[in-house]
């Protein structure tokens, strides 16, 4: 099944093994932002060179994913109109945020939301390739929301 699953995307699997030999040759490996996690044991004994091989791949997908929410929750906490119609940043788990405020405002708080964590980057910093999509209500409860 994960052969056939290559075969259908031939990009993924260069991408992953483009990915292993930078970590082989330079002993690290990074995120979106440049952030870097080392690699040891990547030229190593079989086991631990597999488990640095699978690190070398999953860094920069989870740690970009990381990267990108950090900036977006900055964004979040920077946002003058969100601060003028009276919201604050509660909360992040994994790819959510939480906030608080009038309930008045709550439509244009979540486009202002909205447009923070689909554009999370300013000028200086690297763009995506892809569009960040944004799943955003608004509710009165956590569990409402979910």
């Amino acid at each position: 099944m994960l052969k056939k699953w290559y075969e259908d995307r031939p990009e993924v699997l260069a991408w992953q093994e483009s990915t292993k030999n930078y970590a082989k040759f330079h002993g690290h490996t990074r995120t979106l932002m440049g952030r870097y996690r080392r690699l040891p044991g990547i030229s190593g004994p079989p086991m631990q060179a597999a488990h640095n091989e699978r690190a070398s791949i999953n860094t920069p997908i989870q740690g970009g994913a990381a990267d990108v929410m950090t900036l977006a929750m900055l964004k979040l906490k920077r946002s003058e109109e969100l601060a003028r119609l009276g919201y604050k940043l509660l909360l992040q788990i994994h790819d959510e945020v939480i906030l608080e405020g009038p309930a008045e405002h709550a439509h244009a708080a979540k486009a202002e939301v909205v447009a923070c964590m689909e554009r999370p980057f300013d000028k200086s910093l690297p763009s995506l390739k892809v569009d960040l999509a944004v799943d955003a209500k608004t509710a009165f409860t956590w569990f409402e929301a979910k």
